[in-house]
């Protein structure tokens, strides 16, 4: 075992205890029929037992560069929940944390084959629900508006969750009136959330600020760029991608602007079902490309699908990604229509990120199997796409145009990511600049500021780990001369899991 594992699996079964629903998502066994403690006597114990276990992180004597990188990794992870804990307080401040850990924690169980332990763990945490929304009226403070409103809309998807308990939790006038009471809870939170909980009025109350963004930029990223100069690249890359998708639209049709070529090609919208088809068949042709092209061995478990349930859509309409744990890894599909869907499957399924966690999952130690920071993963998914692009794959003029924009999206989203925490952007400005600079209606513009908003840095993160894989990519490259192999590059990358690339580029010799 790693030296480091230890407290990592210390850490683990810490934070499978503070967020049960979690637990239940990764399959970890013990904590399904509990709801989390978020109230301030509870997040006060488990911050002394984080810095209990940062404490001895920092205190282990390391010897290998193997030992010091995973070290390096934990410690910094630890820093960044402490700091959340300690300064952004977000289970103060936003609503959405509570009402996200409810509908996880049912989705979680619901997704099981129903049986007895199933059924009593569901009830259990039907049990819970009055306790835990009366810790969320009582804890929170000043929420800001984009997060209550956010709440409201996931409150509707939990409401369905619950009802959808009753064909799960064992018959009999207990479970009726368990259930009941959960009804009323939420219905009370509701209430408290749109008259009784005072709200922030300052349009910047939702930015983490720039102090904590460039402190979750070294931290959880490893990154020696300060949010002022990812905010100048995110604007650069931005502008550099709009310029591609013009010369890629002017080349089927000169006579159109690029938002007319683009939405005349794509495809009207479908059924759920046929959708969701339509995703099954794209994945299975992204993955035998990809393994004919070498982007992947012909092994691993196939990647399923299912219709989304309500509460994700308010944050991800079109599509997700959940990965395995008590269940197969699985896509939740919206009922959107399915815009640049070949490179959505690419980036979600094989080579993308399903085949990122598939590897991750099936290392030995426990930090380069847990422990990940999202840019390296996210990163993967688009690093992916673009080798699947670089490859011929969807080789049709509409389809390299809708490869594309979706990759402004994802530029832009960056923008207004750090724009909005940085406090260099209001939600009302975030919003205009999407409609501004991308083909999308602001239906779908919102449901990226609630996302960004809730996950503060995702979108961000996600170019920052491109960038950080294409340039390790091209020093490894220079380094290796005619003798790098690209499938041996990404065997290598795969060995250090879900950590910073700045550190899988220090365990390669690549730290300058």
């Amino acid at each position: 075992m790693a030296i480091t594992d230890a407290l990592c699996g210390s850490f683990l079964d810490l934070w499978w205890h503070f967020d049960p629903a979690a637990a239940t998502l990764a399959g970890i066994a013990g904590n399904d029929g509990r709801l989390g403690g978020f109230d301030g006597e509870s997040l006060r114990q488990h911050v002394a037992a984080l810095r209990s276990i940062a404490g001895a992180v920092e205190d282990l004597d390391v010897v290998e560069i193997t030992d010091e990188i995973d070290r390096t990794a934990l410690l910094d992870h630890l820093r960044v929940l402490l700091f959340r804990f300690e300064h952004e307080q977000p289970y103060r401040r936003n609503p959405a944390l509570w009402v996200e850990h409810l509908c996880q924690a049912l989705d979680g169980l619901l997704g099981r084959a129903p049986d007895s332990a199933v059924a009593e763990a569901v009830l259990s945490r039907l049990g819970e629900i009055p306790r835990f929304l009366a810790d969320a009226r009582g804890s929170l403070r000043s929420p800001p508006p984009l997060l209550v409103d956010t709440a409201l809309a996931q409150l509707d998807g939990l409401t369905e969750l619950i009802e959808a308990a009753r064909g799960v939790y064992p018959p009999g006038g207990d479970a009726l009136a368990t259930v009941a009471e959960a009804e009323a809870a939420v219905e009370q939170f509701r209430l408290a959330l749109g008259s009784e909980i005072a709200l922030n009025p300052d349009p910047g109350a939702v930015a983490i600020g720039e102090e904590e963004v460039d402190r979750r930029l070294h931290y959880e990223h490893a990154s020696v760029h300060n949010g002022a100069e990812v905010w100048r690249g995110a604007l650069r890359l931005a502008a550099e991608v709009e310029a591609d998708v013009t010369a890629l639209a002017a080349a089927i049709d000169p006579s159109r602007s690029w938002r007319e070529v683009y939405q005349r090609a794509q495809p009207s919208r479908l059924h759920l079902e046929d959708l969701m088809e339509r995703y099954r068949t794209a994945l299975t042709e992204a993955r035998r490309f990809a393994e004919l092209h070498g982007l992947a061995d012909p092994t691993g478990a196939a990647l399923a699908a299912r219709p989304a349930p309500a509460y994700a859509l308010v944050l991800e309409p079109e599509v997700s990604y959940l990965p395995a744990g008590a269940g197969p890894a699985t896509l939740l599909v919206g009922g959107r229509e399915p815009r640049g869907l070949p490179w959505l499957a690419a980036r979600l399924g094989v080579p993308g990120i399903h085949l990122h966690r598939a590897r991750c999952d099936a290392l030995p130690g426990l930090v380069r199997r847990h422990i990940a920071a999202p840019s390296t993963p996210a990163g993967w998914a688009l690093y992916a796409g673009q080798v699947m692009r670089d490859s011929g794959y969807a080789s049709q003029p509409e389809l390299r145009l809708a490869e594309r924009v979706l990759f402004l999206h994802d530029a832009h989203l960056a923008v207004v990511d750090v724009g909005l925490h940085t406090r260099q952007l209001s939600p009302g400005d975030a919003i205009d600049h999407l409609l501004e600079h991308l083909a999308t209606d602001r239906g779908s513009a919102e449901a990226d500021l609630r996302r960004v908003a809730v996950r503060p840095l995702s979108a961000c993160a996600a170019i920052l780990g491109l960038q950080e894989l294409q340039r390790l990519r091209e020093d490894v490259r220079a380094r290796d001369g005619t003798a790098f192999d690209a499938r041996g590059f990404h065997e290598e990358l795969f060995a250090y899991g879900g950590l910073p690339v700045p550190l899988i580029r220090w365990g390669m010799g690549l730290d300058g």
